[in-house]
């Protein structure tokens, strides 16, 4: 364990509430009292890992927390303050999403061996006590089959699980195929872990949004105060700055990320080479996107108008919410040939993206697929 001091959870909370001048939100409070009992159980148990103590008591199971609850309630940044205030090296936090995709390609390769998702399971079990899970949700057959065998490994092997999710635990995979063989993963998650709510409350990124529009002409320094002063208004938690993030196995930098909003330079997602896999990746796992310092673009920037208009139907096809800074209208973003068609389908979804039936439209996590010509 560390010998650095470190706040915890009721602390952390305490003062962020203080430093950036947010309004006490009671559900917040009491799940960041259920993350304090979690951490006091952690970190007990790491003050009793001495070898005797070991052998006398054998390993300890610490109950984990499944939070659930409306978009923009808070819980992915009350998670991440949890997960910074644990004192040992031993946890891992990621997205769901990028866990299961994880979790499959390592079954690929474990072919022919018996029992494969004890064997990832174990091997997580020498790394990790502690696994944090953003986004937990089932949409996917092909995860709901084997949820059941990975969560019990992962149980048997004394990690403790912490998720976040949209939906309360009974309505997980609701509606999915072949249900009835999911419901033992809904008993184990219940026996398993805390069930808390944040509620619905206030989304501040709706409210924010509606003050905001979404499409400004600006400058490149007038566009990043636009965008700054609608995080100030959106987030309930600080924002981290200029770091990047993974998709699909690759780096991509952003300006900003709070919660499940991240902010990107237009150069970033469309000057760089990026795949249509990548749009998605972002808009499955993001709720609210900004684009800054969108430019015009004319036969030379084909490739860029190209990954723009991708990188629009991804959004659009994943209901989104955005707010874009441009150097012009969006009908005069692109003035080349190639591509006018396309483009044209473009500006009407920018235009459709600012309507109130668009953005009272829930964030969709895995889109239908949708063929655009």
């Amino acid at each position: 364990m560390s010998g650095k001091l470190r706040m915890t959870p009721v602390e952390l909370y305490g003062t962020m509430l203080s430093k950036y001048e947010y309004q006490t939100d009671e559900a917040q409070h009491e799940t960041v009292r259920h993350t304090q009992r979690l951490f006091e159980d952690l970190v007990e148990n790491e003050n009793n890992r001495g070898f005797l103590h070991q052998i006398l008591t054998g390993k300890k199971y610490i109950r984990g927390l499944y939070l659930w609850g409306g978009t923009g309630r808070g819980k992915t940044w009350i998670v991440d303050s949890f997960y910074s205030c644990v004192p040992f090296k031993e946890k891992y936090r990621t997205h769901f999403h990028t866990f299961m995709r994880d979790i499959h390609i390592r079954l690929q390769k474990l072919q022919g061996r018996s029992n494969p998702l004890n064997i990832i399971a174990h091997d997580l079990g020498k790394r990790f006590r502690l696994l944090c899970l953003d986004e937990f949700h089932v949409h996917d057959i092909g995860d709901a089959m084997i949820m059941t065998a990975l969560l019990k490994a992962l149980y048997e092997q004394n990690i403790t699980l912490v998720a976040t999710s949209n939906i309360e635990i009974s309505r997980l995979y609701e509606k999915g195929l072949q249900r009835e063989l999911f419901l033992e993963t809904i008993k184990l998650l219940k026996d398993n872990n805390d069930e808390v709510s944040l509620g619905d409350g206030m989304d501040y990124r709706f409210h924010a949004l509606e003050k905001s529009g979404i499409y400004h002409i600006a400058s490149d320094d007038a566009g990043d105060e636009i965008l700054c002063q609608y995080l100030t208004r959106a987030i309930p938690c600080p924002a981290k700055h200029n770091r990047a993030i993974e998709i699909n196995n690759r780096p991509i930098n952003y300006r900003a990320l709070a919660d499940d909003i991240v902010w990107f330079d237009f150069d970033e997602l469309c000057n760089t080479p990026r795949s249509d896999s990548d749009y998605i990746a972002i808009a499955e796992r993001f709720h609210t996107v900004l684009v800054s310092s969108i430019r015009k673009m004319n036969e030379e920037d084909d490739n860029i108008a190209k990954r723009f208009i991708h990188l629009i139907d991804a959004l659009y096809d994943h209901n989104v919410k955005c707010i874009f800074t441009a150097h012009d209208l969006p009908g005069n973003l692109y003035r080349g040939r190639l591509l006018s068609m396309a483009f044209k389908r473009t500006v009407s979804r920018l235009v459709e993206m600012d309507s109130e039936r668009y953005l009272k439209q829930p964030h969709l996590r895995q889109a239908s697929s949708i063929n655009h010509q």
